[in-house]
């Protein structure tokens, strides 16, 4: 073992140790936490952290539903499946991933790094799953369920108790706020139909582009339609 990879290896020990776990085989960690760009870049004979996303995925998705079959039966099967599609997308698990240190952690190529590759949602995200998926391969289902629901369980508390959403365009800006601090800007883009019977069309624009098109009988009908599928874009819910 070069110095280089004890000094790797002592890290992400280290690191998993913060996170309440004791690894008994380091190198599917280490796994978890190459991206494609930095196996090729070594010329390492693998697709990263790929193959544990996959099985993370599965697992996440495990966990949380038996969370919410457990604890919330007696809600309509939509509703729960909101609350997973919320609670399993790349935002939030981007945000867990800043919140235990992936994002210091990931093994990336230099142009990945020059590209500011641990700023990037897609690339925290794909790594959160792989770490789940390691700590399945090494530990077990309950422990993993455990682990993961030490993450998740007040994200779901807040979310079961969570009011309907009602007004779009309020609830879109907060999202906005908290996710990229910046506001989203409303424009319309056309009108058509005769003056009793007109169809308003209006684009939600943030930092410039287009992040979501809606329509309706008036201007704010058509506002509050754009704010709704931008939040179906950029959370996947399914509004």
């Amino acid at each position: 073992m070069s110095d280089e990879e004890g000094v790797l290896r002592k890290r992400v020990r280290d690191w998993l140790k913060e996170l309440g776990i004791e690894p008994l085989n380091l190198k599917i960690y280490v796994q978890a936490l190459t991206h494609r760009s930095f196996a090729r870049q070594i010329n390492v004979q693998s697709r990263g952290n790929e193959q544990l996303e996959f099985l993370g995925d599965s697992v996440l998705s495990f966990a949380v539903t038996s969370y919410l079959y457990k604890n919330y039966s007696h809600f309509a099967e939509g509703r729960l499946a909101k609350i997973r599609a919320i609670l399993v997308n790349k935002k939030t698990l981007s945000r867990i991933a800043r919140a235990i240190g992936i994002d210091q952690q990931v093994l990336l190529s230099e142009n990945e790094e020059a590209c500011e590759g641990r700023k990037k949602d897609s690339i925290l995200a794909d790594a959160t799953e792989a770490l789940i998926g390691a700590i399945y391969v090494d530990s077990g289902i309950k422990f993993t369920v455990g682990w993961v629901l030490e993450r998740y369980e007040t994200r779901i508390e807040n979310m079961i108790n969570a009011p309907q959403i009602s007004d779009y365009k309020t609830y879109l800006q907060e999202a906005i706020q908290a996710d990229y601090s910046k506001l989203a800007k409303y424009k319309m883009e056309k009108s058509v139909g005769p003056d009793h019977e007109r169809t308003f069309y209006s684009a939600v624009m943030l930092d410039g582009r287009v992040i979501g098109r809606g329509k309706g009988g008036s201007k704010k009908e058509s506002e509050q339609d754009a704010a709704k599928n931008s939040l179906k874009l950029l959370y996947n819910l399914d509004l």
